[in-house]
């Protein structure tokens, strides 16, 4: 069996789905504080808009001109994705400035994931015109801006 870019966005979307799910454990633990109730719902929405986009990326895929990963790289970075899974618990939350602290380090964790996985598949110049290395850094950028985003959001607050 083939590797490719589609089975990283499996994985990429399975990490989107725990996300999800400890946002919503955040907002059912602390259901009456209306602030961090809005906050948390805030970050699931955008958490789903991720996975529209992935799930969106994977349809635009066309597997005829798709290049396989290679077993050992893949291994490596299947080892790196479950690692990270391994790391995704429901932390004690209280306050918007902690959930705020917590989403933004989450979401440079995933971003320097990426830029793991991504340099991981280059091993000679041409890799960095394939698919799979363009789709990364798509996702790259995606990650940027939401940090930006955040960091502007915790600096306004």
């Amino acid at each position: 069996m083939a590797y490719n870019a589609i089975d990283l966005l499996d994985k990429t979307i399975y990490i989107a789905i725990k996300r999800k799910e400890i946002y919503e454990s955040i907002a059912e633990e602390n259901s009456s504080n209306t602030t961090l109730l809005l906050i948390s719902k805030v970050l699931i929405k955008n958490v789903e808009k991720n996975i529209h986009y992935y799930e969106k990326l994977k349809m635009e895929i066309d597997e005829d001109i798709l290049e396989e990963i290679g077993f050992a790289d893949y291994d490596r970075i299947a080892f790196l994705i479950n690692e990270f899974n391994t790391k995704l618990l429901v932390p004690n939350i209280s306050d918007v400035k902690a959930l705020m602290k917590f989403s933004l380090e989450f979401e440079k964790l995933l971003y320097a994931l990426f830029i793991d996985i991504q340099g991981r598949l280059v091993h000679k110049e041409e890799d960095a015109e394939s698919m799979t290395y363009k789709m990364l850094s798509n996702i790259i950028t995606r990650k940027d801006e939401q940090i930006k985003s955040l960091e502007k959001a915790i600096k306004n607050k």
